[in-house]
């Protein structure tokens, strides 16, 4: 089964326009999602690797 993208703010399937997918800023190693709505309302994010927080 294949790794299913969301949000790693709310959880929600990344599959609209408007999302985006970057490497953490700090380790660089693990990817994070961003629904629209998260982006929008800058709710923070955590990264699953090394625990950064952004907006």
């Amino acid at each position: 089964m294949e790794n299913e993208r969301v949000c790693n703010s709310c959880g929600v399937r990344l599959t609209s326009k408007g999302t985006t997918f970057f490497s953490c800023p700090m380790c660089g190693e693990s990817q994070i999602g961003r629904c629209t709505n998260c982006r929008d309302q800058s709710v923070p994010y955590v990264c699953p690797k090394c625990d950064f927080s952004g907006p």
